[in-house]
């Protein structure tokens, strides 16, 4: 169980530092030669620079963002695993007076780096819904 706890920790960091636009900590959860994809937009990133310049466009969009990730389901075998977690996002649209939500699936394949650390090899992203909607005046 010390790896599964180990493992979801990467996953709640990433949703973490992802949602307060801390790049360099999201990165550092990344194999140097991972690959992000999000199949439902066709996209493909890969490499540290690849998902830096994905997350930078990703989240220019938004005034403010927060991720919540449900506790995922991890299985391992020995230094890699698989896991799949739920992930919620809202918040804003930049410059507007508009919301969104985002709701899908984490698929992550993970790797033991020879520090002992998890690290993600391959994460996917298949999304389920988004919703935009008007926000209501403030007072």
């Amino acid at each position: 169980m010390q790896d599964e706890a180990a493992i979801q920790r990467v996953i709640s960091t990433y949703s973490q530092h992802a949602s307060l636009a801390e790049w360099d900590a999201v990165l550092a959860l990344f194999r140097p030669d991972a690959v992000w994809t999000v199949p439902h937009l066709g996209l493909t990133f890969e490499g540290h620079d690849g998902i830096r310049g994905a997350l930078h466009a990703f989240f220019g969009e938004m005034d403010y963002v927060l991720q919540l990730n449900a506790p995922a389901v991890i299985d391992v075998d020995g230094d890699t695993a698989f896991a799949r977690s739920g992930i919620r996002e809202a918040g804003k649209s930049r410059g507007k007076d508009e919301g969104f939500e985002f709701f899908g699936l984490y698929e992550d394949r993970l790797a033991r780096s020879a520090d002992g650390q998890w690290r993600f090899a391959h994460r996917t992203f298949r999304g389920v819904g988004t919703h935009y909607f008007p926000l209501a005046p403030a007072g």
